[in-house]
C-alpha cells in the first residue's frame, strides 16, 4: 500500500469529499436530532456540579470573542468555550451513547456550532455533513477498539468534533489527515473517574472538544501528526485495539453503510450501564408493589467484570455525590425500588446521600456473568436481578440494555 492509498488517507479522503447528497436523508435527519438533544441536555446540565467553575475560569482566561459560552453568555476562545459548552453538555449523563460507551455528540455539537460561529457564513447542508462525517468515523473507531479501562469518550468520540471542525474550516486531504493524526495524540481518559464518582467525567467531554479544535486548526496552520496514526506500529489499532488491525471495519463500506443512523439515546439520567437493571427492577415493582423494608437482598447479575467494575462496585458517597449516583448501579436500583421511575431530580447532590436509598444499597451486591452478553453491547447488555423477600419468597426478573 502506498502512502497515498493508507487507510488514513482513504479516511482523510473521505472526510474532506463527501457531500450532502451522499448521505441518506435519516443519517441527516438523525443529526438534527442529535443537535436538539445536545442543546437540551446542555441547558439542563449547564447548573450542575461544576459547570459554574468551569465557566467562570473560561472568562478569567480571556483572549478572543470567538465561540457563545452557552446558557451562561459572553464569548471567548473557540477552545475555552468548547471545554465549556461539552462539560454542560454532558454532566447529567442523558445524552447520546454509542458503543463501546463513548458519547459523540455532546463533544461534536458544541464544537461544530462554535466552529460554524467563528467561521461565518456555513450552510445547514455544510453544517450537517459535517457531523455526518464526523459521526461515522468516531462510531467506526468505537466499534474497532477493545478498551481495557480507557474512556472511549476521550478515545474514540474525539475524532467527531476534529473532523466537523476541520469540515468547517476547509481543511483539504492533507490538512485532514494530520488534524485526525494530531488528534490521535490527544487521546486519553479513563474510567477510574466514573468509577471514584469524579467531575473528571464531564470534563473528558470538555477535554475532547477543546483538544479536537486546537488539532483542526494546528492543522490548518500547517503543523503535521504522525501520517500512519492509525496502522502504524504504535498507532491506533495497537494501543486501542490490542493490535487487531481490523482495516475493514473502518473503511468498509464507507459511504455506503452508516453505522451513525444507529445513535443510542439516555432513556434515564444515568449510566448506560445501569439502565438494565433499573428497567429490570421496574417491571417487578409493576407486578410486585414491594418496599424496601420488604427486601432482604438482591443480586444483580451483569454480563461482564467490565461492566460490573465500572458502575457495580459498593455504594459509597464521595465529594460530587451526583456522580456516585449516576455510575452506581446499587443506587440506582435502589431508587427505582424507593422513588420510582427516575427522574433527573433523582440525581441531585441532595437526593443521592437519602440515608434511606443508601441504607438499601448496602442490601445489594452485583455479580458478573458472562453469557448475559449474547452477542449484545457491552455497557448495554441484559442484566438478570434476584430478589430475596424477608418472607423467604426469592423473586427474578431481567432486561436488555438500551438499544
Amino acid at each position: 500500500m502506498t502512502a497515498s492509498t493508507s487507510i488514513e488517507n482513504q479516511l482523510a479522503q473521505w472526510c474532506v469529499s463527501t457531500t450532502y447528497d451522499d448521505i441518506p436523508s435519516d443519517v441527516i435527519d438523525g443529526m438534527k436530532l442529535l443537535v436538539r438533544t445536545v442543546i437540551g441536555t446542555t441547558v439542563a446540565g449547564a447548573t450542575a456540579p461544576g459547570c459554574q467553575e468551569v465557566v467562570d475560569l473560561v472568562r478569567g482566561w480571556g483572549g478572543a470573542d470567538e465561540a457563545t459560552v452557552w446558557v451562561h453568555g459572553g464569548k471567548a476562545p473557540l477552545q475555552s468555550a468548547s471545554l465549556a459548552n461539552s462539560t454542560m453538555a454532558r454532566a447529567l449523563d442523558i445524552c447520546d451513547a454509542q458503543p463501546p460507551g463513548q458519547h459523540i455528540g455532546t463533544s461534536l455539537v458544541p464544537v461544530a456550532l462554535g466552529m460554524a460561529e467563528l467561521v461565518g457564513d456555513v450552510s445547514g447542508r455544510d453544517f450537517l455533513t459535517a457531523l455526518a462525517v464526523g459521526s461515522e468515523i468516531s462510531y467506526r473507531l468505537g466499534l474497532a477498539a477493545k478498551l481495557d479501562g480507557f474512556d472511549p469518550t476521550g478515545i474514540c468520540s474525539i475524532f467527531a468534533p476534529c473532523i466537523a471542525a476541520g469540515r468547517i474550516l476547509g481543511l483539504n486531504q492533507k490538512q485532514m489527515l494530520h488534524a485526525m493524526a494530531l488528534t490521535f495524540n490527544r487521546c486519553g481518559g479513563s474510567f477510574q473517574a466514573n468509577i471514584d464518582g469524579s467531575l473528571a467525567v464531564r470534563l473528558i467531554e470538555g477535554f475532547s472538544s477543546q483538544n479536537a479544535v486546537i488539532c483542526a486548526q494546528l492543522a490548518n496552520s500547517g503543523l503535521t501528526g504522525p501520517e500512519q496514526w492509525l496502522n502504524g506500529h504504535w498507532g491506533y489499532f495497537h494501543l486501542y485495539c490490542k493490535g487487531e488491525r481490523n482495516e475493514a471495519l473502518i473503511t468498509g463500506d464507507l459511504g455506503k453503510r452508516w453505522h451513525c443512523r444507529n445513535f443510542g439515546y439516555k432513556t434515564r439520567p444515568q449510566c448506560g450501564a445501569t439502565i438494565s437493571s433499573t428497567d429490570a427492577i421496574l417491571g417487578l415493582l409493576e407486578k410486585h408493589p414491594l418496599k424496601a423494608s420488604d427486601i432482604e437482598k438482591i443480586d444483580i447479575y451483569m454480563s461482564a467484570e467490565k461492566v460490573c467494575s465500572l458502575v457495580g462496585s459498593g455504594f459509597q458517597v464521595g465529594e460530587v455525590p451526583q456522580v456516585n449516583g449516576q455510575f452506581n448501579v446499587r443506587y440506582c436500583v435502589a431508587n427505582a425500588i424507593i422513588r420510582g421511575e427516575p427522574i433527573l431530580e433523582h440525581f441531585t447532590n441532595e437526593a443521592v446521600v437519602d440515608p434511606a436509598i443508601t441504607a438499601l444499597a448496602t442490601r445489594i451486591e452485583t455479580h458478573v456473568k458472562p453469557e448475559l452478553m449474547e452477542g449484545r453491547v457491552e455497557l448495554a447488555a441484559k442484566s438478570v436481578l434476584e430478589v430475596k423477600l424477608n418472607n423467604g419468597e426469592v423473586l427474578h426478573c431481567a432486561a436488555d440494555g438500551p438499544s
